[in-house]
């Protein structure tokens, strides 16, 4: 039963979604333990390589979703096709991560190079992890989830204090009574969705 559970979230988190039901509020203690898995995931000598950012209030997340144009969609209407606002940032509630740096230095080219390859590689990794992990601990609560990258940089810096933002998650309560592809203000646009062309190799003993 409990491997089926798990199984069962595996292929949840995988799905964007992109209309909310916001007359629900999320627990605190679920906002908590959200919160948890992206601070207390592995990442490299457990360094500070971003800042997580957690939304709650509607003015703060339309703010965010303002900067998100960028999306291609279709118009189920007309046929049109256009960049649109990503509604996965939309959500009942909104992660952020934002760029860091650690102070610890490991080797001689991150001496005073806040930007050095190894931070770069080490950060890309860590937000990785820390995003697969709020997405999957979301979809063992219950919730659904969606990713967004796609952004102006720049705009969102700017209400950040100047933290780089880097990955923005929407996490929150689905409206059962719309196709997850429809965007959260207009149900006209269509997002696309694509097969999943991963492959797995298993290697056995001769």
């Amino acid at each position: 039963m409990f491997t089926k559970m798990l199984k069962k979230a595996i292929h949840k988190s995988q799905h964007c979604n992109r209309n909310w039901d916001l007359s629900k509020n999320i627990p605190q203690e679920d906002i908590d333990l959200i919160l948890e898995s992206a601070v207390q995931c592995p990442v490299k000598q457990n360094l500070n390589y971003y800042k997580t950012h957690v939304f709650t209030d509607r003015k703060s997340i339309e703010k965010i979703h303002s900067y998100t144009e960028g999306i291609m969609a279709e118009n189920s209407d007309t046929g049109e096709r256009k960049e649109v606002t990503n509604s996965q940032t939309l959500a009942n509630m909104v992660v952020v991560f934002t760029k860091d740096t650690p102070t610890y230095v490991r080797e001689a080219s991150e001496v005073n190079n806040p930007d050095a390859d190894t931070y770069k590689e080490d950060r890309i990794m860590s937000v990785g992890i820390a995003s697969a992990y709020v997405n999957y601990t979301a979809s063992l609560l219950g919730y659904e989830t969606g990713c967004c990258k796609c952004f102006d940089g720049e705009g969102l810096t700017s209400l950040f204090n100047g933290e780089q933002p880097l990955l923005i998650m929407g996490i929150g309560y689905p409206d059962k009574t719309r196709s997850r592809l429809e965007h959260h203000q207009n149900s006209s646009w269509k997002m696309p969705t694509m097969p999943n062309k991963r492959e797995s190799v298993v290697h056995t003993a001769a």
